[in-house]
């Protein structure tokens, strides 16, 4: 019985550390904003996608300069010659002097085998179709930083949505646990006859309302959370344990906003790519010239019987050059050409737009922190002091010198002051990160 007792006790100490574990492996802890910014970086699904594109590009840059390089194509082909044609020759080479003779040259079977050697030496087309696709991949790697750049401000937004969240729902909990106290009280005086039904009510009222904006306050916060697992790649079993707590420092004031240069470097890769596009639409009017040397050999068989040796073989080589002049194409390169431009000149309106808008929105983005700081601080203000009333409020109430009414009266008050606070504040880190995320 012992050892029985002795074994399951050890089975249980196991199955307790095991659980631990698997506890432990499917919490994602963090202690800062720059640990979760790391972390989604590493394992947002999106900005996978975005590497694999700025793979891709470096793939399609190396097929583009491939046409630089030389080609070096190894073939060998065989021919059955079902007629073959009958030459024209003097007869004197037959013995038959003053007539034309017909004579068949060839035999039935033939192969060729040989190595073909090929290399453009001009083609502007080719040249500029290289330059581009290294702007391309230099345009997806800019586009995966401006997402990245997006991505941080929005983890930063929702995290410090999440942590403020976090600090309502401790405060919630503070208010429901007071709003427990006073209906105690309120009991007992009712009990007391000291009170009447419609105070013992009002407080009662008061509890299920603390209740209800626990309730809503949560609800709120596990929103938040889960946003923020669908930005850091995190499935909806693992839990999100964010150790920071919310703190209103208005010692470090931010006094300007850093421009977007993730935006306008992609908007500066956009002119890049059309300006190429446009030279290399030029380049259809220019010759290409390719260089071709082939090696190889030729045999000629009475029969089907490929002959393996040497002396079977004739040699067969010759050296070639390729000139290819375009002159008409049915107005298709010149409309290319005008095509091209206009493609130009769209890229470098938005990119002017770009800055436009760009100088705009970060005024307004300064002017809507600079704007939520003074109101958070005035908010965090009134909090104390609306904190204050409601324990002075309690204290009055618990002994007896105020009534019922004018404690929740100040209860109330203290309850839109709350709301107002984590609403400034909820503002104000939000504009905060939407700055800060520029920084890195």
């Amino acid at each position: 019985m012992d050892k029985r007792m002795t074994q399951l006790l050890k089975s249980s100490v196991v199955a307790v550390i095991l659980m631990n574990s698997f506890v432990l492996n499917a919490q994602q802890v963090f202690h800062s904003i720059d640990e979760i910014w790391v972390y989604a970086k590493e394992n947002n699904p999106d900005n996978s996608v975005y590497q694999l594109q700025v793979e891709k590009a470096v793939k399609d840059q190396r097929i583009a300069n491939s046409s630089l390089y030389p080609k070096i194509n190894a073939g060998f082909n065989s021919q059955y010659n079902l007629d073959i044609a009958e030459t024209p020759i003097p007869g004197e080479i037959v013995g038959k002097p003053g007539e034309t003779v017909y004579v068949r040259f060839g035999q039935e079977y033939s192969y060729n085998g040989g190595i073909t050697v090929s290399k453009t030496l001009l083609d502007w087309q080719s040249i500029f179709q290289s330059k581009i696709a290294k702007s391309n991949t230099q345009l997806k790697q800019t586009e995966k930083a401006l997402y990245e750049q997006t991505l941080r401000e929005q983890v930063a937004q929702i995290y410090y949505t999440t942590i403020t969240a976090q600090s309502a729902v401790n405060n919630a909990q503070e208010d429901l646990t007071l709003a427990d106290s006073i209906l105690q009280i309120a009991y007992d005086r009712f009990q007391e006859g000291l009170i009447d039904g419609l105070s013992f009510n009002q407080a009662k009222i008061n509890r299920n309302n603390a209740f209800d904006k626990l309730e809503q306050n949560k609800q709120y916060l596990v929103e938040n959370q889960l946003n923020l697992k669908i930005l850091l790649g995190l499935s909806t079993s693992e839990t999100l344990v964010l150790k920071e707590q919310i703190e209103l420092n208005m010692n470090n004031s931010i006094e300007f906003v850093p421009q977007n240069e993730a935006s306008i470097r992609l908007y500066e890769a956009q002119i890049e790519i059309a300006d190429l596009e446009r030279k290399q639409a030029l380049t259809r009017f220019t010759p290409k010239l390719d260089f071709i040397y082939y090696w190889g050999g030729t045999q000629y068989q009475q029969d089907f019987n490929l002959s393996f040796n040497s002396n079977d073989w004739q040699p067969n080589s010759y050296i070639g050059l390729n000139l290819s002049i375009p002159i008409f194409s049915g107005f298709g390169n010149k409309n290319q050409c005008s095509s091209a431009k206009i493609s130009q000149n769209i890229a470098r309106l938005n990119y002017e737009e770009e800055i436009r808008k760009s100088s705009i929105t970060d005024s307004i983005l300064l002017n809507n922190y600079l704007s939520y700081k003074k109101l958070a601080e005035t908010a965090n203000e009134n909090l104390k002091i609306s904190g204050e009333n409601v324990q002075l409020a309690y204290s009055r109430y618990s002994e007896g010198l105020i009534s019922l009414d004018n404690y929740l009266s100040v209860y109330d008050d203290y309850l839109a002051v709350e709301s107002q606070y984590f609403t400034r504040l909820s503002d104000y880190m939000i504009n905060k990160a939407t700055i800060l995320s520029r920084n890195n």
